[in-house]
């Protein structure tokens, strides 16, 4: 999705305390040996990833965020995953995190695989988030790498594997490139993943992503490939052996036709439905969160589209006249 926003507040909520967190065991955690992965975390198809609603008094709406919940489920989702980019992680405190977190969980009751956001730019941080999710009952963690500072693969590597020795989780590698953290080689998740199983599962953004997403396919060393970016390029990628995609949860129903129609081999069907998606996606590209929260107030699952830091982005007469002529031609494959 578009990334509009001023990590300014995120930035001066981290900066000063997270360096003085001790990184203390919890009891019983995983020893410093690499965590053995579950092997049944064999993750395919479209993770939704969660808007976060927001009331008028700029708290999170946890009635809206387990009605998002319960809409991708109706929908057809295969997992969710909260709070990322699109969530907008970095202007919620750590407490919002951790609440948030615990509301999907409940709320998704294990029908779905839940697949908690614990990026920060301080290790110390992130363990500590993925600490909760992991005892709140999450599937597995996803994380950008570290964001602040020029960080390199460097301080990358021993983030992530840090993360690996902390919990006992499946852990998704989310390659952005710049604003969030370095553009990360196919050579480096790989090698990266071959060390910490656990880190074999990656959600890539960086272009050319159906390249790369053949290149993990065929290592051999990757349990799960997605990729984000909307899934615009969901049925490319397919071909080429990856897992499934994370998109904006707006359409959800539709990603979800269009992966099963696929998978079951019925190609000529899922690249018609597929078509009727791109305009979409292309106005989601365009106008980012902004008009993912439009689409879910018009599907009745928000309350409102308010963003926590207000851009003055709005849906004008002829965006509305765009959106209108494509929701005709997708409204009867709605689930929800």
């Amino acid at each position: 999705m578009a990334n509009r926003i001023n990590r300014r507040e995120f930035v001066e909520r981290v900066a000063g305390a997270a360096l003085a967190l001790p990184l203390v065991p919890r009891a019983g955690a995983a020893s410093p040996d690499p965590a053995p992965v579950d092997k049944r975390k064999d993750f395919h198809g479209i993770f939704a990833i969660l808007e976060t609603p927001f009331t008028p008094a700029n708290a999170i709406d946890e009635e809206d965020l387990a009605h998002e919940v319960d809409f991708c489920v109706r929908c057809g989702a295969h997992g969710l995953v909260w709070p990322q980019l699109a969530a907008e992680f970095f202007l919620l405190s750590r407490e919002e995190r951790m609440r948030g977190a615990e509301v999907i969980i409940r709320a998704a009751a294990g029908r779905r695989p839940v697949v908690i956001g614990v990026q920060e730019p301080y290790k110390e941080v992130a363990i500590k988030l993925a600490h909760h999710a992991e005892d709140k009952g999450a599937n597995a963690i996803i994380a950008i790498p570290p964001f602040m500072g020029g960080a390199g693969l460097e301080i990358a590597a021993d983030y992530y594997r840090s993360l690996a020795q902390a919990v006992r989780l499946p852990i998704f590698v989310q390659n952005s490139g710049q604003p969030w953290g370095p553009a990360m080689s196919t050579e480096f998740i790989i090698r990266q993943a071959k060390e910490f199983p656990q880190l074999a599962y990656i959600k890539e953004e960086v272009s050319p992503a159906p390249h790369r997403l053949g290149v993990y396919a065929k290592s051999g060393a990757m349990t799960g490939i997605f990729s984000g970016s909307a899934g615009r390029n969901l049925l490319n990628e397919m071909s080429r052996g990856s897992s499934g995609t994370m998109p904006a949860c707006e359409f959800i129903d539709i990603n979800a036709q269009v992966y099963d129609l696929a998978a079951a081999g019925k190609t000529k069907e899922a690249y018609e439905l597929f078509e009727k998606l791109l305009p979409m996606i292309n106005l989601e590209q365009t106008y980012g969160m902004v008009f993912a929260k439009s689409v879910l107030v018009r599907r009745g699952i928000f309350k409102t589209a308010k963003m926590r830091e207000e851009t003055g982005l709005k849906l004008d007469q002829y965006d509305q006249k765009e959106l209108d002529f494509w929701w005709r031609q997708l409204q009867p494959y709605f689930r929800a």
